[in-house]
């Protein structure tokens, strides 16, 4: 890699971190906060998986959902991502249903996702995703954000930043 290839990888990781801590300061007091988020119909919105065919939430209807909002180009984000494809696999049998939405162009995502063998249902949402995201308790608009519905729709937890395995048991425990 040549010096003016390394100059602008360095240029462009310091921005992305200087963003991740705005929006991480910003939206601080809304981590993991369960208070009232809008109201979104959860089971009305569809997505474009990576395949050419949509996914559509309604016929996820009936079962708790985590939809985690992310990018390839988010540190926080590729590592948290193979602990949420072991968490789809695992609590899928026990009914949740678990969408890796990007905030990312398909190209990017199709190769990030190919490359990790990642088997978890994951749609593309562009700049519509931080939109939602932000409804749903985001004010800052950092990633990862995480959302939480249960069986009925209703959004009940939120986290801004990487999950951990012991935050999903607490919320696989706590949600039906």
């Amino acid at each position: 890699m040549n010096r003016r290839n390394v100059v602008f990888v360095a240029a462009a990781l310091a921005a992305v971190a200087i963003g991740a801590g705005t929006a991480l300061r910003r939206a601080r007091v809304d981590d993991d906060d369960d208070g009232p988020v809008a109201p979104v119909d959860i089971w009305s919105l569809t997505f474009d998986g990576l395949d050419a065919g949509a996914i559509a939430l309604a016929g996820w209807r009936g079962r708790p959902l985590l939809l985690n909002f992310w990018a390839t180009w988010c540190g926080p984000c590729v590592v948290e991502m193979p602990l949420l494809d072991r968490f789809a696999k695992e609590q899928g049998g026990a009914g949740w249903r678990v969408l890796a939405l990007a905030v990312d162009q398909a190209d990017p995502v199709r190769r990030f996702v190919a490359e990790r063998a990642l088997r978890l249902p994951v749609a593309i949402a562009g700049g519509i995703g931080l939109d939602l995201s932000r409804q749903l308790g985001n004010l800052g608009g950092g990633l990862p954000f995480t959302a939480v519905f249960d069986s009925s729709g209703a959004a009940v937890k939120r986290h801004l930043g990487a999950v951990s395995r012991d935050l999903l048991a607490g919320w696989m425990k706590s949600i039906r």
